[in-house]
């Protein structure tokens, strides 16, 4: 990993841009597109909810902080040896075996949203708008307690590197929070769109970035 974090490094800041532009020409990125409309709406829901109920209970954060550690470090096939939540004392979990995603997760995988989408197939379409309200709903909670757990003195930030956890997930939010937008809007159909325009776009910079430094060597 010595190695390669700087390569991903470098890597994911022409990402950060190809996703980003990506994501700025997503078709119908307005809020006049109802069920990105509805989405805002459960999003800023949330809001006042947070300054009266959420920030004053810390253990559903906590939760969903070390669920996420769990939920990944399964998707790699890393059995898990123990997880505890404590609200007063943190919570912690145990695997045999990780890498960098799993424990840079909580900070850009919204959980408990991402769990829910693959529900939108079987859901009656008339139920849409509170589907996506909810998926807001959840979204806003994920973003707010982030904001409050995020600091460079957490553990899972230091043992990933500082400079290395800042440009991943500068890019991973951008990827995640825009391939959600994009599904918000045109469904999974839109949301494979997003992750393939982003792709060209990242190879389109390094190519001229490659380009750029080759033509400064020749000088």
């Amino acid at each position: 990993m010595r190695i390669l974090k700087p390569i991903i490094t470098i890597i994911s800041v022409f990402m950060s841009i190809g996703y980003g532009i990506a994501l700025v020409n997503t078709p119908n990125l307005n809020v006049n597109t109802p069920f990105l409309r509805y989405f805002l709406y459960g999003f800023v829901g949330f809001i006042p909810l947070w300054f009266i109920w959420g920030r004053k209970t810390a253990f559903f954060s906590i939760f969903e902080h070390e669920f996420t550690h769990l939920l990944v470090g399964i998707l790699f096939f890393r059995k898990p040896h123990s997880f505890a939540v404590n609200e007063s004392e943190g919570g912690a979990v145990s695997l045999y075996g990780g890498n960098f995603l799993i424990t840079l997760a909580p900070y850009f995988l919204p959980t408990f949203t991402y769990i829910l989408l693959p529900f939108y197939f079987i859901i009656n379409p008339k139920f849409y708008l509170y589907y996506f309200a909810l998926l807001g709903f959840l979204t806003s909670y994920h973003i707010l307690s982030t904001m409050r757990e995020f600091s460079y003195k957490q553990p899972d930030i230091i043992k990933s590197g500082k400079v290395f956890s800042t440009f991943f997930l500068l890019f991973a939010n951008i990827f995640v929070y825009g391939f959600l937008i994009a599904f918000i809007i045109g469904g999974f159909k839109e949301a494979g769109l997003f992750i393939k325009k982003g792709f060209f776009e990242s190879e389109n910079w390094i190519m001229l970035a490659i380009q750029k430094i080759k033509s400064q060597a020749k000088v």
